[in-house]
């Protein structure tokens, strides 16, 4: 994921977190909400995870998984990806799969990618 699509600012997180709809999964919840500035991705990755090894690697698993679908994601969204404490133990493919899976029942997916 490149950084121009980074949620960064606190005040950003809130407003997702407030104002944003709800899709979950086993492994992660994605909370989306209508965004002025265009597409805007961030991660949320609690110390329940893991300690920081594990939290920095749940990180970048989640990042590689969503730079192939960054063109395919509605781009009038903010966007925060929340990761359960189960989603340590999965491997790239599993997290590339549930990060699919789960922007596409919220109807976020473009079809065609």
């Amino acid at each position: 994921m490149k950084r121009e699509f980074r949620l960064k600012k606190r005040a950003a997180f809130t407003y997702v977190y407030k104002r944003g709809e709800r899709t979950g999964s086993r492994h992660l919840t994605l909370l989306a909400a209508r965004s002025g500035e265009g597409l805007k991705i961030g991660l949320s990755v609690s110390r329940k995870v893991g300690n920081a090894v594990t939290r920095n690697r749940v990180k970048r698993l989640l990042r590689e998984a969503l730079a192939p679908l960054t063109a395919a994601i509605d781009p009038s969204c903010m966007y925060v990806l929340v990761a359960h404490p189960s989603a340590a133990e999965l491997d790239f493919a599993s997290v590339r799969a549930e990060t699919e899976k789960i922007f596409r029942r919220a109807g976020r997916l473009a079809e065609d990618k």
